[in-house]
């Protein structure tokens, strides 16, 4: 007897939803019926896009007539501030060509006010102290009693300093609403002697504001700000101010429009526009803002929207509806085959179904068996591959074990060494290799290859074996890696990978070691005074076919010590991706008990895994580590020294 919930199931798989008996019955048949009334769908869907083009391009259109009307208020005050200059300038140039002759030079001041219609209040001439030779105000030369030193005037000290400054608005001593402009006086040879300074009425940048935002009905405001800071100079409307506009967004717009709290205390929409002489590029760092509160601005915008919006909700809930209610009678059944899905998504393997009526929903079944039966077929076959790929790299990382030295080729009382590899993977591109030299000398080299897994480890045992066999027959480490690059640089890079080595001579007899680098992490040399990474450094093997390394030679103490390390130790984080780091490195060695290699090499894996903690680790770590014995302590054996190199794997 079947479970309850299953003869349900079954029971309403056979109901009137798919017909009686043997008649087939297209589930198709019936999404015609609902294709059709959701064919009012696009409809919406052209409404929404024709909302949201309406809305846009209204609302572009509305930024424009701001844009326009600040560019407009920018021009004009432009216009007006670089005439100014112009005549400021001719002045300034016709009192540099004169000699010094202050009566002059203060009727051509006057003449300078009266062609400007009075724009101008004061033309004042300070010498390079800035003292005041020449003042005139409202068309008449002050006396050279009244004049003073303007030294601690900043536009004065700027002018005195070559540049030609332009001040902010404010009011004047009389409470006209003023700027100024002043710049440099210049010999013939091109020195500062003096300054020209001028104080400008705002009254036609004023008139310009009120033309702007002439027509009160639209509530727009217009007024002249500062462009470094947003700080409001000038106003078209000094009733209609409440608060300092917030014209971040303004100023940091691209386009020169935005939405933003404006001069009303309003969210408002603005436009901004920069005022500059037309002449030099001198700056001003004046702007021109617009702004009209954007419950006027949008309000046909908000209407057409409304309106559409309520056309759009209607019709789509109509459609909603019908549609919900035939989804319902097709999307039942289908929970069957969601059930089995889910099943045979958790590892049930042998979940089938059986086929409810003789419509579409039975062809899925049966397509929905014959996908269950290949997949469990197919799983048995991924465990047998696997179980034939572990066992493939099992013998490849005994393989790659067998490959590392596992004691020194020369007598143990020469030098002491301890070596631990640890590969990220089965496999791994690190390696380290010794080798007996003539006359004593010993190499050892550590390498480690770009990439990781089965390529890296092949590369690995290529380079190491050339490593081994020109070490042999060339004893100059340097010329040892340029030969290797020679030599391996093709292999390399047509496989898109390099090797980093580190290739080092050793010579008890003489206690100097003699190290060439490529790519790898700088050895550290050990004393009694500390410690220090060595400057010696060059390009991988393999990335540049005629890269030149050079060789560093090193005289040691005795119980000096070097330690070599694979980027996998300074590289190596943790669970909140910080670096093992050099610091790190050199705080442990630091520790560490002075001559012993292998407790050096241990201390340094041991703090090594309490940094990484439960991070995996994602990169080969080797260390290597090797302590000369010098011939003065060579003279004294130690029957119970031991050299130990092992190889390591997490």
């Amino acid at each position: 007897m079947g479970h309850p919930k299953r003869r349900s199931l079954r029971s309403l798989l056979q109901s009137n939803i798919f017909g009686c008996g043997n008649r087939r019955v297209s589930i198709a048949a019936k999404l015609r019926w609902s294709y059709v009334l959701s064919s009012t769908t696009p409809l919406i869907l052209v409404g929404l896009i024709l909302l949201s083009t309406s809305a846009r391009a209204q609302q572009n259109r509305i930024y424009e007539v701001h844009s326009n009307l600040a560019n407009s208020a920018a021009r004009a005050t432009s216009i007006y501030i670089t005439e100014l200059f112009r005549s400021l300038q001719n002045y300034t140039g016709s009192i540099q060509t004169t000699e010094v002759d202050f009566a002059v030079w203060g009727q051509q001041a006057v003449a300078l006010q009266m062609q400007t219609y009075s724009d101008i209040f004061q033309v004042v001439v300070v010498d390079d102290q800035g003292q005041e030779v020449v003042r005139v105000f409202n068309q008449q030369v002050m006396p050279a009693s009244t004049l003073r030193n303007r030294v601690a005037d900043p536009a004065i000290r700027g002018a005195l300093e070559g540049q030609v400054t332009f001040s902010s608005i404010a009011p004047n001593n009389n409470d006209f609403q003023t700027f100024s402009i002043a710049q440099p006086l210049l010999n013939e040879q091109g020195i500062v002697t003096g300054a020209v300074w001028a104080e400008i009425s705002v009254d036609r940048i004023m008139t310009e504001l009120r033309m702007t935002t002439a027509n009160m009905d639209s509530e727009r405001q217009a007024y002249l700000i500062s462009s470094s800071d947003g700080r409001v100079l000038l106003e078209g409307n000094n009733d209609t101010r409440t608060n300092e506009p917030q014209l971040t967004r303004l100023l940091e717009s691209e386009t020169g429009t935005a939405e933003y709290t404006g001069i009303s205390n309003q969210h408002v929409i603005g436009a901004i526009a920069p005022v500059s002489l037309l002449q030099n590029n001198t700056p001003v760092n004046w702007a021109i803002v617009v702004e009209q509160p954007s419950s006027v601005a949008f309000a046909n915008v908000y209407r057409g929207v409304l309106i559409l919006m309520a056309l759009i909700i209607v019709v789509g809930a109509s459609t909603l509806i019908w549609s919900f209610r035939q989804a319902r009678q097709i999307v039942l059944p289908l929970e069957l085959f969601g059930n089995a899905a889910r099943a045979l998504g958790d590892g049930q393997l042998n979940q089938r179904i059986r086929p409810p009526a003789n419509n579409e929903l039975g062809d899925l079944a049966l397509a929905f068996n014959q996908m269950a039966d290949h997949v469990q077929q197919s799983q048995t076959e991924i465990a047998l591959q696997n179980e034939r790929l572990r066992r493939g790299l099992a013998l490849a990382r005994d393989i790659q074990i067998g490959l590392l030295p596992d004691d020194v080729p020369w007598s143990h009382n020469m030098i002491d060494v301890y070596a631990r590899s640890i590969p990220a993977y089965e496999v791994g591109g690190d390696f380290y290799t010794f080798l007996a030299l003539p006359e004593g000398r010993a190499a050892i080299a550590i390498g480690d290859i770009s990439g990781k897994g089965i390529g890296a480890a092949l590369l690995m045992a290529l380079t190491s074996s050339t490593v081994e066999s020109q070490g042999r027959q060339i004893e100059h480490p340097a010329k040892v890696l340029t030969t290797l690059n020679q030599l391996l640089a093709p292999r390399l890079r047509a496989n898109h990978m390099n090797a980093a080595l580190l290739f080092a001579v050793f010579d008890p007899q003489q206690g100097t070691v003699r190290v060439a680098n490529a790519g790898m992490i700088a050895p550290v040399l050990i004393t009694r005074e500390g410690s220090h990474f060595i400057d010696v450094g060059g390009l991988p093997v393999g990335a540049y076919t005629g890269a030149v390394y050079e060789e560093y030679t090193i005289e040691l103490q005795p119980n000096d010590a070097l330690l070599l390390v694979s980027d996998g130790v300074v590289e190596a984080h943790n669970d909140r991706k910080e670096l093992f780091g050099f610091e790190r490195l050199e705080a442990v060695i630091a520790t560490s008990p002075h001559g012993d290699v292998q407790t050096l090499v241990e201390s340094v894996l041991e703090d090594l895994r309490g940094f990484m903690g439960r991070a995996e680790q994602h990169d080969d770590i080797t260390l290597v580590a090797i302590r000369p014995t010098m011939q003065n302590e060579r003279s004294i054996p130690s029957d119970n020294e031991e050299q130990t190199i092992t190889y390591a794997a997490l």
